[in-house]
């Protein structure tokens, strides 16, 4: 039976790799106060919560790439 599914990259991130995972999620991030508006507009209480705990997790992945970045000098 064939793995319909794309083949992962299991290489290491590359630096650029990981500022781009954290740009990518501080933006995500700067689109929240819009989202959550708009879930108490149009969503449910539960909608609301499990989009409260996606933001819950994407804060915690942030922390975990920009401990893994190069600081700046």
């Amino acid at each position: 039976m064939e793995n319909d599914q794309e083949s992962v990259d299991t290489d290491p991130l590359t630096e650029n790799d990981g500022e781009h995972a954290y740009q990518t999620l501080v933006d995500w991030v700067k689109s929240v106060p819009r989202a959550i508006q708009e879930i108490e507009e149009n969503g449910t209480e539960e909608d609301l919560l499990r989009y409260k705990k996606q933001i819950k997790l994407v804060v915690e992945k942030l922390k975990e790439i920009e401990g893994g970045l190069p600081r700046p000098d």
